[in-house]
């Protein structure tokens, strides 16, 4: 079964953490000895760390730049501030 370790920092995954569990996307940002923070891109963004041995039920798909560019290039406008 994968652990969070196997994800690798500043990459966007589709994940099932839980069987039966909704689709997560999920991006590692930074690693300490025994944990990872992991960014859940979600209607709020949220931080979580886990324990790089903890279980993942599915890592689905790793986005590839591509796509995590698209991803981003869909809430840019969102964040722009106007002069």
């Amino acid at each position: 079964m994968p652990v969070y370790n196997d994800l690798k920092l500043d990459t966007k995954y589709l994940i099932n953490e839980f069987d039966g569990d909704q689709v997560l996307l999920v991006e590692p940002i930074m690693k300490s000895d025994l944990c990872i923070l992991i960014l859940i891109h979600e209607d709020v963004e949220s931080f979580v760390w886990k324990k790089l041995n903890d279980d993942i039920f599915d890592i689905i798909e790793e986005l590839t730049e591509e796509k995590s560019d698209e991803y981003d290039s869909l809430f840019e406008d969102e964040y722009e501030i106007e002069p």
